[in-house]
């Protein structure tokens, strides 16, 4: 492999793990900035003079009432696609991404637009920095409250579920906890509830709460604070987190070797969100690769509306979204969307075929996606690291047109998998 396809590779790999994908026109520019800056435009964007994304949502559209909450709700991620679509931090985005799927709530069950939308802005802020206070804060966030029932949970009436999903899902992983550490994390949490009438806040309502000292994942706990210390504290933790992140950008078969030594680097930095970017960025950069991810349905998307300049009524975007079936702000259930082979069901399949059918439509004339001369031209266009291999060069080949072209291009194999 010469230099120059091997930097294509490399940069095209960043964009397409770490981020979204390359916008119309953006890979010669990033492979003349060369691959190391790439990566650290990417991955520490504030460093390197990348200017901040604007806030997509005005909460005056969104409101805490539940009335029409459907439609609010649906304003809130057509705000949010938009912000991953034109963000010139991708890389930023991208976590808060893994996050918001990582610690799930759901508009299905947090009937308040703008709550969902405030925990997303939690994750813009504290995204990348320290684990502690991105825990803490969502502990306590009124989406996350509402969702796993920590609003209705008190001294008298103790609930468990964001306590059991603290350590299962979100920091430890099962087998490093005990029963008896859920429910005395979940008596230590009691007291935090959300009042709507003071917009949607959390509040501490100190006589809800069970201040009792129980033993707690070795130690003890009694409160929020000494809950969110235990758990970060204790030696699973980088390993885990490190793990989840390493799988949704290294691949699903990640040698547990490369696993290790970013959980090493993220354990040593404090666990700061933005040293387990970097981590992996790094280990893209070796060569580390755990095989191919499929996109799920918004990455993908998204990717192809960067690469086509493509533009979509937030209906219809929103529509051919359903029809894949993945819909930010309504993960199906608290572990979140599946991811691998679950994309490659019959059905979104079908979803995926229609969805680049109304991308091919909607991609301008002058597109270099529509304009590509070639399959090797139409790769390039489309921000991939290499070109199709035979079997979607034979198709292409047979393609009536410019249009049907580009949508065979989008829905192939080349352009889904990362």
């Amino acid at each position: 492999m010469d230099r120059d396809t091997g930097d294509r590779t490399l940069v095209t790999k960043l964009h397409r793990r770490l981020g979204f994908g390359l916008a119309a026109g953006q890979l010669d520019a990033a492979l003349a900035r060369g691959v190391a800056a790439e990566a650290d435009r990417l991955t520490d964007p504030d460093r390197t003079g990348v200017p901040a994304a604007p806030d997509p949502w005005r909460d005056g559209e969104l409101g805490f009432e539940r009335s029409e909450n459907v439609a609010r709700v649906n304003t809130a991620i057509a705000g949010w696609l938009d912000r991953m679509l034109t963000t010139p931090r991708p890389g930023e985005e991208r976590l808060v991404w893994f996050w918001h799927g990582h610690f799930v709530s759901s508009a299905g069950k947090v009937r308040a637009a703008l709550t969902m939308v405030n925990q997303i802005r939690t994750f813009q802020r504290l995204g990348t920095g320290a684990f502690d206070r991105l825990v803490r804060a969502v502990t306590v966030d009124p989406a996350m409250l509402d969702y796993l029932d920590g609003r209705t949970s008190t001294a008298k009436a103790t609930n468990e579920n964001y306590s059991r999903e603290l350590l299962e899902l979100f920091t430890l992983g099962r087998g490093n906890y005990t029963e008896a550490d859920v429910a005395n994390g979940a008596k230590a949490l009691t007291g935090w509830t959300v009042t709507i009438a003071d917009g949607n806040a959390a509040s501490f309502v100190k006589a809800r709460h069970d201040p009792t000292v129980r033993a707690y994942l070795g130690a003890t706990a009694s409160d929020v604070d000494s809950v969110v210390a235990r758990v970060v504290a204790h030696p699973a933790l980088p390993g885990f987190v490190a793990g989840e992140w390493c799988r949704a950008v290294l691949g699903p078969e990640v040698e547990q070797a490369a696993v290790d030594r970013v959980a090493e680097a993220y354990r040593a930095s404090g666990l700061e969100g933005r040293t387990l970017v970097r981590a992996v960025a790094a280990e893209l950069l070796a060569g580390t690769d755990g095989g191919p991810i499929v996109l799920e349905p918004v990455r993908w998307l998204v990717a192809a509306q960067r690469a086509t300049g493509a533009t979509l009524a937030p209906a219809v975007r929103l529509g051919l979204l359903r029809s894949m079936g993945q819909i930010p702000l309504r993960p199906p259930n608290v572990s979140g969307w599946p991811d691998g082979d679950a994309w490659l069901d019959t059905a979104v399949v079908v979803g995926r075929f229609n969805a680049a059918v109304a991308l091919a439509g909607a991609t301008p004339r002058t597109s270099a996606a529509l304009q590509a001369a070639d399959a090797d031209a139409l790769a390039r266009a489309l921000g991939l690291p290499g070109s199709f291999g035979e079997l979607t060069r034979r198709q292409l080949e047979r393609s009536a047109g410019a249009a049907e072209r580009l949508t065979l291009a989008l829905a192939s194999p080349e352009f889904l998998l990362a």
